[in-house]
């Protein structure tokens, strides 16, 4: 993976980090630093498992979060079912722990895409 520089006041893309940023016309004062480029599909396809694509662009805690809470809904939720109140209450935890998986694949392609 390629080491990119960005520019410290608008995150424009520098050719190295010592050059002015040809953007906003920043000098390296602004303390460029570096990033790591990521594939964005590659993050949403380690998002089958709700957090694995957060694990993947180093935001561990984040995707831990996220496969706490979309297992914890879906394991609860799945366990409701088999109750007599399955209907009132497991089916919506199952939804959310869907809906908690689908926004961790979006945002996990967004981090990837944004570079950080």
């Amino acid at each position: 993976m390629a080491t990119h520089v960005l520019c410290g006041r608008c995150g424009a893309t520098l050719a190295h980090p010592s050059a002015a940023c040809a953007n906003c016309g920043a000098t390296p004062a602004y303390q460029a630093h570096p990033y790591r480029r990521y594939n964005p599909m590659a993050a949403v396809a380690l998002s089958i498992i709700p957090g694995l694509g957060h694990i993947y662009l180093g935001h561990w805690k984040k995707g831990l979060v996220y496969m706490a809470m979309a297992g914890g809904l879906q394991f609860f939720g799945a366990d409701l079912d088999l109750t007599g109140i399955g209907a009132a209450v497991g089916i919506p935890m199952e939804i959310g722990g869907l809906g908690i998986w689908a926004h961790s694949a979006w945002d996990a392609y967004q981090i990837a895409k944004r570079g950080y």
